[in-house]
């Protein structure tokens, strides 16, 4: 069943609970309204009449012409009825009763009972008419009569019926009202609700096309048609296209990941074919030649060793990017930056090749960031080995310049964002090469033959980019290059307690803490 159709059957189900109720309350209240007024008038009328036959002449037989001048409405029937004097019978009775016998009614009480006239309700009441001659005597002669003194004249019952067809007559009236108007209610509530139905669920079709178009031709970049942002159905469409942005961003966050995934694997066997070739021949030539000259097994071995090490430093730089790219998120750590760099900065001095000067541009203010002290001084690094290696006085393509090669590094806050600048005198960068430095494989066309992976650079991006920050370069050919590496500056951690620090659990070195990348030519 659709759910147009289950939400009109509800709304039906419930107008007729609600009309039902509404009925049943109405058809209650009027029954009784209608037989209280109708009980109240049979006593009044009753009441009404109790009084004048005290009024009723010495003689009984004046009763009739005195009732037929109160003669009641053509629903009402009256029956006196005289129960003392030898004649007792029926003084009165209305022509329509005549021949028909009335039930006993206790006095007081009204009570209906079904009668050949239909359903009548009677009410009775007991009478007296007074001996007003012997009153009239006694009060001549002085006396004061009392109560009870003196017997009536004679006593009665007075009976008055009423018919109750016309209540009943109302109440089938009123009910079939209710029942026909109840019915003629939920057929225009069954219409008008489908069209209803129809109306409010036109966007949730349009929404479900959407949908079905959507995923049909799984373009992400669709969204659902928003018609009211205010109400239920455009919140619901409105969160709809926030998943599908989020969808479209993972689904080209993973294409790009397959993309590179597919790169990595052709990158890193091309890269490997080399090296494991050079070994392999090498090998082979010393295994066919075992009397092979003294100096032609060590070149050979010496090759082995070479490639052997540039393989190690290949796969070591595959496994880092490849962690990076698959785990952007680190587990940060607060890290003190100027020390990192003034690490770096003793190694990169003891490392430098021959013509080459180190040197810090100033002292690093105390700098904190969140990060991963590891990947953070791996980064550092490899952008001061790519300084040292294309400074060297024996790279191909270096000018000729008189003094040493120079490499800075430097460290500065600038409001909330750390920067650490690394700027050396090298060959330089082609301006059309600068889009491609940071892509991994990479080496421009001069530098080919230098030692090196191509990766470093890549790694500092990623790097960068899991830290929340940025990396530049800027670059002139034949003069030098200079590299600005971003990351978001934090707050000096809150030192522990003092008590801590007695127990030995106070500050702790990073530099002495921490694990450091090991670092060397390469």
């Amino acid at each position: 069943m659709s759910l147009r159709a289950r939400l009109t059957l509800a709304h039906l189900a419930l107008l007729a609970f609600c009309l039902s109720a509404f009925g049943f309350a109405v058809y209650a209240y009027v029954d009784t309204e209608l037989h209280d007024q109708f009980e109240a008038s049979l006593r009044a009328r009753g009441d009404g009449l109790l009084p004048l036959l005290a009024t009723v002449p010495d003689r009984v037989e004046d009763v009739r012409p005195m009732m037929e001048q109160l003669r009641p409405p053509g629903d009402t029937f009256t029956v006196v009825v005289e129960e003392t004097t030898p004649q007792q019978g029926i003084l009165y009775k209305t022509e329509s009763l005549v021949g028909s016998g009335l039930p006993e009614v206790a006095p007081g009480r009204v009570a209906t009972f079904s009668t050949q006239q239909g359903p009548l309700s009677l009410y009775s009441l007991d009478f007296a008419v007074p001996d007003r001659e012997r009153l009239q005597a006694l009060r001549s002669a002085g006396e004061r009569p009392k109560p009870g003194a003196v017997d009536p004249l004679f006593t009665g019952r007075l009976t008055v019926a009423r018919s109750a067809a016309d209540i009943g007559s109302s109440l089938e009236l009123l009910r079939n009202i209710l029942i026909g108007g109840g019915l003629v209610a939920l057929a225009l509530a069954a219409v008008l609700g489908l069209g209803l139905s129809n109306t409010l669920l036109r966007p949730l079709e349009r929404m479900r096309e959407a949908a079905q178009r959507i995923g049909d031709e799984r373009d992400f970049r669709l969204r659902l048609p928003v018609d009211r942002p205010r109400h239920e159905l455009g919140r619901l469409s409105a969160s709809v296209n926030e998943m599908l942005s989020e969808l479209e961003h993972a689904h080209a966050n993973l294409k790009a990941t397959l993309d590179a995934q597919r790169r990595f694997v052709g990158d890193a066997s091309h890269e490997l074919r080399t090296p494991v070739s050079a070994i392999r021949t090498n090998a082979e030539f010393l295994r066919r030649v075992p009397g092979a000259r003294p100096e032609d097994r060590d070149e050979a071995l010496a090759d082995v060793l070479t490639e052997a090490h540039r393989m190690d430093q290949l796969v070591g730089d595959l496994l880092a990017l490849a962690r990076l790219e698959a785990s952007p998120a680190l587990a940060h750590q607060t890290v003190r930056l100027d020390e990192l760099v003034d690490e770096v900065h003793h190694d990169a001095v003891r490392l430098a090749p021959p013509g080459v000067e180190v040197s810090l541009r100033d002292t690093p203010p105390p700098t904190w960031v969140a990060g991963d002290r590891d990947d953070l001084r791996r980064a550092l690094w490899n952008l001061v080995e790519n300084a040292l290696k294309y400074s060297r006085r024996d790279i191909p393509g270096r000018p000729e310049r008189n003094g040493p090669d120079h490499v800075w590094l430097g460290l500065d806050r600038r409001g909330q964002t750390a920067v650490v600048t690394v700027r050396d005198t090298g060959i330089g960068i082609a301006r059309t090469d600068l889009p491609y430095v940071f892509d991994r494989f990479w080496r421009a066309q001069e530098v080919r033959g230098t030692p090196g992976t191509g990766l470093g650079l890549a790694i500092v991006r990623r790097v960068a980019s899991a830290h929340g920050g940025s990396i530049q370069v800027r670059s002139i050919l034949g003069k030098g290059t200079t590299f600005m590496f971003r990351l978001p500056a934090t707050d000096a951690p809150v030192p522990p307690a003092e008590d801590g620090a007695a127990d030995g659990e106070g500050p702790v070195d990073q530099r002495e803490s921490g694990s450091r990348v090991p670092v060397g030519p390469s």
